[in-house]
């Protein structure tokens, strides 16, 4: 229960502090709080408004935007989480069972083509792209990176659980690194639940 509550209490605190950051250059806000559009999003283990909890560290992120890619329907999804120092991500994609943990990276530090090849590397590190596609952008919440209404997206598997997105959109690219986690190695406290109220404060 103490746990809990000082998950909460630092959830509560992440969002104070990214609701008073003025937005950058690359992201503004995408409209209203678009939840109403979050129930198409029901095959995801995640949805805007929702709280993930990783098990073992007990970080969290509060899901504030979203990038939707579309195809006929919704394949992948970028969930934002605006913090203190710089965003984190969360990103699903409907052939998965879990979800990836993202942190940003500056794209002059792997300058990419227009279509994302078959190798890159980043910080020493080998990664194989797995799986690529063309979609439609659908911006959601706010935070969310200004991609332009189209984007090749591009999945890349590195050592271990190590994993790179790219994103190469119509008006920018945006580039992730981070972890892919299965389940049981998260929690997802829904939005409207009594825990994941608690946390947005």
């Amino acid at each position: 229960m103490v746990e809990l509550l000082v998950i909460a209490g630092g959830i509560a605190v992440g969002r104070w502090l990214a609701q008073r950051q003025r937005p950058s250059a690359a992201t503004d806000k995408a409209g209203p709080d678009a939840l109403s559009d979050a129930p198409r999003l029901d095959k995801f283990p995640c949805r805007l408004g929702d709280v993930v909890v990783r098990t073992a560290e007990r970080d969290e992120a509060w899901l504030a935007g979203a990038l939707v890619f579309e195809e006929q329907q919704p394949v992948a999804v970028l969930f934002i989480a605006p913090e203190a120092g710089a965003d984190r991500a969360v990103w699903v994609h409907e052939a998965g069972d879990g979800l990836t943990w993202l942190s940003p990276l500056n794209p002059v530090e792997l300058p990419l083509p227009a279509d994302p090849p078959m190798a890159i590397e980043h910080a020493g590190a080998r990664f194989e792209r797995w799986r690529r596609f063309p979609a439609r952008v659908q911006r959601l919440g706010s935070h969310t990176p200004m991609v332009g209404d189209t984007a090749v997206v591009a999945e890349y598997i590195g050592p271990g659980s190590e994993r790179i997105v790219v994103v190469i959109g119509s008006a920018r690219t945006s580039l992730w690194r981070g972890v892919a986690l299965q389940n049981g190695d998260f929690d997802v406290l829904p939005r409207g639940s009594d825990d994941a109220a608690s946390a947005q404060g």
